[in-house]
Parts: structure tokens; sequence; C-alpha cells
């Protein structure tokens, strides 16, 4: 295997190289006919090309130098006769092409230099060119045409970057008019979107004209048109604002506890407000928004602590009566208890009520009614119960079917050969067994939350469970693979061969069984769900 990766990466290879020896080959011939053509700047560039590809080639390397020394004479030719024509622009341009020939030249190892009357020529033509061009982008900027100006000293810059003031004057040509909409926007009272573009201008071309202070200035007046919300008590927009402010400069004055203020004061007022009128779950709720935002402010964490206290609602289960079954109720009430707490539900607490009243448990579970006021007012009193659960099966049942077995009569086939090659087949006739079974489970459960304060009914529903499991299959004690079902016609058996499939089907099927308890766990787990899903939601303060 190895060996087969190792071949086919070799000749993978082998085909890149030779695609890569194609390639300089037709650059070479080309670069050929453009140099008898006389088109040497074409030629150079391939060869150069080809060189790149196949750096150690000597004949290319010869050619490249052949044709760069000739299209650099000719350069040098264009650079005089457009400097007699006094084209001072052609002059600067052609000298410029050379320089980069000679540029790429060198880090292909070819070194060439431009002749002294070539250098004198672009010398005196870019004195004169530039001169030119500059006070024409002088007169640009004065007639404030920033684009076009900034296309003048573009090109004077990418020719000589040192050249008097251009770089200042392409700074003022590229960023005057971004300024200018800046503080356009300023004056408007668009303060973030003046910084915005100040800031563009400080992070390309640094302080151009205190662009750094203006910045400041306008996130001073955004900072001050906050507080002045704030101080009025609009508090949306007042965060807005000071939320502008923070984002750019967290650390701009008092920022920071300003905006915590706009974003969490009304909240605060409404959680004392929610408070004070009873609403302890919605003030709860506002001081835990305010706790995740601010981590602390004011004294939102006694409010916090108050809201909880207040807003619990203690209620205690009722052992639910289940004739004989006194187990699975005792199962079915862990499981309620259980679900019920894992909730985290932070102000349901959950007590059973055979704990804290056995006697009052007892009654209710006995008579199945609804116990009188004074027994749940007890429970409030000294318990501060708020609410009793009372659970009521109206229905349970739980089935362990018994085994049928029924003997069936069927073909076992047995395959013979002759002596002469001929198959032919014995169908003996024999008895399997068909066994099936089903378990189930049936369950209503009735439900009431009831007020320990005022009797009244809170919640009631009636929840309902079926669950069920079944096998049939079947059994035989010869060659399972063999055997086929037998069809009866007037006391007389015969082979049914379109039954095969489905009675081997029954040979394979599974023995097994869901216990009678599992089905009673899955039962009640969906009616305690449902219960449980209930009581979350339940808000005793809407």
């Amino acid at each position: 295997m190895k060996q087969k990766i190792l071949f086919l990466l070799m000749l993978t290879g082998g085909v890149a190289v030779l695609f890569s020896s194609c390639t300089t080959k037709k650059m070479v011939k080309q670069a050929e006919k453009f140099e008898t053509a006389g088109m040497f700047g074409e030629a150079s560039d391939l060869y150069y090309q080809a060189h790149l590809k196949k750096p150690d080639k000597a004949d290319i390397t010869i050619a490249l130098q052949r044709s760069g020394r000739l299209y650099l004479e000719e350069l040098s030719q264009r650079v005089a006769s457009s400097f007699d024509e006094g084209n001072y622009k052609e002059t600067v341009y052609h000298f410029l092409e050379a320089r980069n020939l000679i540029d790429r030249l060198k880090k292909a190892g070819i070194y060439l230099e431009p002749d002294k009357a070539m250098v004198r020529q672009f010398d005196d033509a870019k004195a004169i060119y530039l001169k030119k061009r500059y006070e024409e982008g002088q007169k640009l900027l004065y007639d404030m045409n920033y684009d076009e100006a900034k296309r003048v000293f573009s090109e004077i810059y990418n020719i000589d970057p040192d050249y008097k003031n251009t770089r200042n004057y392409l700074n003022q040509a590229t960023f005057e008019p971004v300024y200018k909409e800046g503080s356009a926007l300023y004056d408007e009272g668009k303060y973030m979107e003046a910084y915005r573009k100040w800031e563009y201008i400080y992070s390309s071309a640094g302080n151009y004209k205190e662009v750094k202070e203006r910045m400041n200035d306008a996130l001073n007046e955004r900072y001050k048109q906050g507080v002045l919300l704030l101080a009025n008590e609009q508090f949306d927009e007042a965060a807005s604002a000071l939320g502008d402010v923070y984002d750019e400069n967290p650390d701009f004055k008092d920022v920071n506890t300003l905006y915590t203020e706009a974003r969490n004061e009304p909240v605060y007022r409404r959680a004392v407000e929610m408070l004070h009128a009873g609403k302890c779950r919605t003030a709860y709720y506002a001081c835990e928004q305010i706790i995740a935002d601010a981590g602390s402010y004011k004294d939102v964490d006694k409010i916090h602590e108050e809201a909880l206290a207040c807003a619990q609602y203690p209620i205690a289960i009722q052992t639910p009566a289940l004739r004989k079954n006194t187990a699975r109720a005792k199962d079915f009430l862990s499981l309620l208890n259980s679900r019920l707490l894992k909730l985290n539900n932070p102000f349901l607490k959950v007590y059973m009520l055979s704990s804290v009243n056995p006697r009052l448990d007892q009654s209710m579970r006995s008579s199945a009614g609804t116990p009188g006021k004074a027994a749940l007012k007890s429970l409030y009193d000294q318990h501060k119960i708020k609410a009793v659960l009372m659970i009521d099966f109206s229905q349970f049942d739980a089935k362990s079917g018994k085994e049928q077995r029924k003997q069936k009569t069927g073909f076992e086939r047995v395959v013979m050969k002759s002596t002469d090659g001929e198959t032919t087949f014995y169908d003996k006739q024999v008895k399997y067994t068909e066994i099936s079974k089903e378990n189930s489970v049936d369950a209503v459960v009735t439900y009431k939350l009831i007020s320990t304060e005022t009797g009244e009914i809170l919640l009631t529903d009636r929840v309902a469970a079926s669950k069920s499991d079944e096998i049939k299959y079947a059994t035989y004690a010869g060659n399972p693979a063999n055997l086929y079902p037998a069809v009866n016609h007037n006391g007389t058996y015969s082979l049914n061969d379109g039954g095969y499939k489905k009675l081997q089907r029954l040979l394979k099927a599974s023995h097994e069984i869901t216990p009678v308890n599992e089905l009673v766990n899955a039962a009640f787990k969906e009616i305690t769900r449902r219960i449980a899903g209930e009581i979350n939601n339940f808000n005793p303060e809407k």
C-alpha cells in the first residue's frame, strides 16, 4: 500500500514538473517571436516569467539579459526623443518604466544601469513636469476641487514622495472634504456622525487639523445631551446618548456611572413600585435584570431579597390514595416532588402534607374531599403554607397479562438430492407454538391546587396516561429456518408457502416484554411532568 501511495505521489509530481516544463517552453517560444519582431518589452516580460519558473536555466537567463538590455536601450531612446520634443510627461514615465525594468532584472541577478544622459534628461524633465503639476494641484485645492487635486498630488507623490509639500497637500486633498463633512454634521447636532468622520481622518492621517480635539468636542456634546436627558428623566434617550459616548471611550468623565443610571433607574423604580403593590415576582425579575446588567445599583440587593421572600409560594402536597397500591402512591408522590424541585423555580417551596400535618393528610386521603376552610387556614397561620395540592387517582389499572400459548400445525421442509442430481422436497408435518402476552397501565389523575387563605381552587385539571407493551413470538424444537405454516382445508393440512416470511418473523421475534412496573413508572412520569409544568407556570399575582 505504501509503495502504491509513493508511486502515485511520484507520478503526480512528475506530471506537475512536465506541465511546468511545457508552460515554460511555450513562454520562451512566444518571447523569441516577440524578440524577433522587435517587441523587446513583451519579450523581456515573458523571459522574466520563464526565469521565475526555471531560475537555473542559463539559456533563459541569457535571453532575459539580452532582451532586457535591448528594451532598456529602446526606453533610453524614447526618453531622449520625448525630451527633445518637450514632452516632459512622457520623458518622466519612460524613465520610470526603465527604472522598473532595471529593478526587476536585478532580482534575476542581471545588473544594468541607465546611461547618464537619460538620467540627466529625466531629472530636468521631472523638475519641469512636477513644477507644472504642483501648481495645477495648488489651484485645484484653492478651487476646492478635491478629487482632481487628490489625483494630481497622488501622481506627484508616486513620482517623488519628497517633492516640496506634496505629502501635506495630498492629505489636504484627501481629508479636507471629510473634515468639512464632519464640521457640517457637528453644526447640525449630529455629534456621533461627526465623530466618526473625524475618527476616520485620525486613523489615517493622524491629528490632521487637530482632529483629535474635534473628536473630543463631539463626544463632549453628545455627553451633555445625555446628561440633560437624564436630568429630565428621559431614560431611554439618555441611555442611547451616554451609550454612544461609552462605546467610544468608557473612561470619558463619569459616563460609566451615568450610563449605568440611565439603563437601570427606570427598572429600579419599577421594582420598588411592584414590591409595594404586592407584585413581588415582577419586582424580583426587575432586580434580576439590574443585577445582571450592573452587578449592584443603589439598594437593589435588599429589594431583591425582600421581593424573593414576598414572592415565595410554599405548597404542601397531599399524599394520594391508591386503594391497595400504597407503595405506588408513594412512588408517584416522590416522582412529583422530584420534578417540582428540578424546576429550580425560585418562588416554589414544596412540602409533604404528611410531614406538616399528618392528621389532615390522613383525613384528606380517607375522605377524598376538600378540607374545610379552618383546616386550610391553620396551615397558613402555623406553617405559612399558601396552597395545598390535592391528588386523586380517578382511575388506576395495571395489568400483567397472562401468557397465551397456542399449538400450531406446520411443516418442516427437508431438501433432498438424488444420485442423478435431481432436487426433491420432503415436507414433514410438525407442531410449533405461538406465544403472546400484553402488559398495560391506565392511569387518570385529577389534581387541585387550593388556596389555604381563601379555600379557592386555583388550578384544577384531569391528566390521563396509558402505556402498554405486547409480545408475540413462535417457538419450534426443530430447525426453525425450514419451518412453514400450514393451512387446513376440510381437515387436511397443506404447506402454506406464502406464510413463510411471517412465521419466520415470529420465530425471530423478541421474547422480552416491558414489565408492568416500568409501564407504571412511564405513565407516572408523563402525568407528573404535566402537573409540575402547570404548577411551575402558575403565577398567584396574576
